[in-house]
């Protein structure tokens, strides 16, 4: 933690300032998500049934590729910030008008509120790290990655903690209207940085898709690794809902379960970024972490062949959301430094972005298509998924010594 302190006092003044720009939008973009996850989640189990939800997490990534797409074009004639203050702006309105067409009587329309919340978070978290990637050096990113995933989680935290007070107090409706406000103010925040002066490189202007095709077999097992650890969540994930759609029936008492759900979440998130982080950042290279990660969630699999109770599909969820945003997350952005600012973009819009909800769709479908149960089927899948994890990681560090 000093290690933190004394590195971020002892930046350059344009440096703090971009640096506090970058924390703030960090802290208010997942401080926003939970109020968003939770009000959305609360409205779409108002239309339908946990069965519905693999089918809703397919038709997202219809959504999410027709939003890269875009980005990736805008990104072309726009500043990252610019970009970044369109999607947060019509993400929020968009959430609305969803929302109003569901109180309308359209209850499909569930499901594009479901879309633009899968979508949303993941353009602006990533375009925010891009960012930030693309400004720092390595040792500067290896750096500020730590407490920049602290304050995520600190603002996850907290937007839990409201979610579940506002929710009690006032109805989810409250909650969803503060989330769009969060929303907004992250981008009008974010586009701050754009006022300090920066050299723009002429490279940044490139097509971040086009330009990954020199990296293209880079890109390929980043994918597979981001593709895999979405399964493994994602049956964790289906888990737990199935338990929390069996113990919890009232709207607003989801919503704010739900809320409590994510703070755990975040909290342990937090406790990975300010121990565990600087623990391994200190004594292990990038490389060693990256590899030790898959078997972390080996040993959480086989935690779920315990004495199934309620609580048991909960601790694994959290645990590995949790990892997934902290440990995970560090690691792999410190894998994309090596490559070009339009490389990391465009990397990130196909790994983080649209594999990532592919993966997810892909599973959806085939979950909602065999509607599995089992204990022991999902050990041995998300087993299977955790060694071919294992051997994408060892060749992708066969590329990159980071």
């Amino acid at each position: 933690m000093n290690e933190y302190l004394s590195f971020l006092r002892n930046l350059d003044p344009k440096t703090k300032k971009i640096s506090k720009y970058v924390f703030l939008t960090y802290f208010l973009a997942l401080f926003s998500y939970p109020l968003v996850r939770s009000a959305v989640g609360a409205f779409f189990y108002e239309a339908y049934t946990a069965s519905s939800y693999s089918l809703a997490t397919f038709i997202s990534i219809t959504f999410l590729g027709v939003t890269i797409w875009a980005a990736n074009k805008l990104q072309k004639r726009f500043s990252v910030q610019k970009l970044y203050l369109i999607i947060a702006v019509f993400s929020a309105f968009g959430l609305y008008i969803a929302y109003l067409l569901q109180v309308g009587g359209i209850k499909e329309s569930a499901f594009l509120l479901f879309a633009i919340k899968e979508s949303y978070i993941v353009l602006l978290i990533h375009l925010c790290l891009g960012f930030t990637n693309n400004n720092f050096n390595l040792e500067e990113v290896k750096k500020l990655f730590g407490p920049l995933g602290a304050m995520g989680s600190i603002g996850g935290i907290l937007g839990g903690m409201l979610t579940s007070y506002v929710a009690k107090g006032f109805g989810t409706y409250y909650v969803f209207i503060l989330s769009l406000f969060f929303i907004v103010l992250t981008g009008v925040i974010f586009y701050q940085t754009k006022n300090i002066d920066q050299k723009e490189k002429a490279e940044d202007k490139q097509s971040p898709l086009k330009a990954i095709k020199d990296v293209k077999v880079f890109v390929f097992f980043i994918c597979a690794i981001v593709a895999l650890t979405q399964w493994i969540i994602f049956i964790a994930d289906l888990q737990f809902n199935y338990t929390f759609t069996e113990l919890v029936t009232d709207k607003n008492e989801r919503t704010s379960y739900l809320g409590n759900v994510y703070s755990y979440i975040n909290a342990v998130s937090l406790a990975f970024q300010f121990i565990a982080i600087p623990f391994m950042m200190s004594r292990f290279k990038n490389k060693t972490i990256f590899m030790a990660i898959p078997f972390f969630y080996l040993g959480l699999t086989f935690l779920s062949l315990g004495s199934f109770t309620v609580i048991l599909p909960i601790i694994i969820f959290v645990l590995m959301k949790a990892s997934d945003y902290s440990i995970f997350a560090y690691s792999k952005e410190v894998m994309y430094h090596g490559l070009t600012g339009p490389q990391k973009y465009g990397t990130k819009y196909i790994t983080d972005m649209f594999s990532y909800r592919m993966a997810k769709a892909l599973i959806a479908f085939v979950m909602s298509v065999f509607t599995l149960k089992s204990v022991f089927v999902f050990f041995s899948l998300q087993s299977i998924m955790i060694l071919l994890w294992i051997f994408c990681a060892y060749k992708l560090l066969k590329l990159n010594k980071a």
